[in-house]
């Protein structure tokens, strides 16, 4: 397994432009070098894919599972965060923002101060919620080591990784959500610049993007239109 540096920088109004497409048997990795101390958590990344039931995996040193969330069909999400664990039932979730198609946004937040976890999918919010087996001792606890993340039993794409070291704010997170890239860059793990392994088949790609000046309308003399290659949208000036 090779380890790969993916680095590529963007304005503030364009999007993301690259993807990894993993098929049946394939998985990767992102990792940080850089030891963080955890008092909280924010994960964030955008998918694309028919599945509920994969799981979202974070190591720190040598807790194999420090954080997982994982997926039931149709039915919850389940939270675990070093031996504690919280459930999220999607009737208990609220209409929050507008996902944009076709991709889905997944973010989950955790506070070791209050012991309280929230998640975000599919344009829907979860209550903030207490972790089960909550104690004073899980309360003053601070974890530290290197962080890696992985997807378990996922097919589909996936783009937009991004790790923080703290729970962030409702703003933030919406600018995350609505595709304003103001919000702070990810402490732990940031898209920007991240490290990835791979294994299987799993292949680094262009992301389709569709620009919001792309228009249906006929042309006009002078109009600005766009053409697809290669999975990315060039502008043209028609004449």
């Amino acid at each position: 397994m090779n380890l790969f540096t993916l680095h590529y920088l963007r304005s503030e109004s364009s999007a993301s432009f690259l993807l990894f497409h993993v098929m049946n048997g394939g998985n990767v990795r992102f990792r940080s070098n850089n030891p963080t101390n955890i008092t909280g958590l924010t994960v964030c990344l955008r998918v694309l894919t028919e599945q509920q039931s994969y799981s979202i995996q974070l190591t720190l040193g040598n807790q194999t599972e420090f954080v997982r969330l994982d997926g039931v069909p149709r039915s919850r999400h389940d939270l675990y965060v070093s031996g504690s664990s919280v459930n999220f039932d999607w009737f208990f979730s609220a209409a929050s923002y507008v996902q944009r198609w076709p991709w889905k946004n997944r973010c989950f937040t955790w506070e070791s101060s209050s012991g309280m976890a929230q998640l975000w999918f599919d344009g829907n919010m979860t209550y903030n919620t207490l972790f089960v087996s909550f104690s004073v001792y899980f309360l003053l606890q601070v974890f530290s080591g290197q962080v890696q993340l992985s997807l378990y039993q996922f097919e589909g794409q996936l783009s937009d990784v991004y790790v923080w070291e703290r729970a962030l704010s409702v703003q933030e997170l919406y600018n995350f959500l609505y595709y304003n890239y103001n919000f702070p860059p990810g402490s732990i793990l940031n898209w920007q610049w991240i490290q990835y392994s791979t294994s299987g088949y799993t292949v680094l790609e262009p992301k389709l993007v569709r620009p919001s000046s792309v228009k249906t309308h006929r042309r006009k003399k002078g109009a600005q239109i766009f053409s697809y290659h290669c999975g990315l949208f060039y502008s043209h000036d028609y004449r």
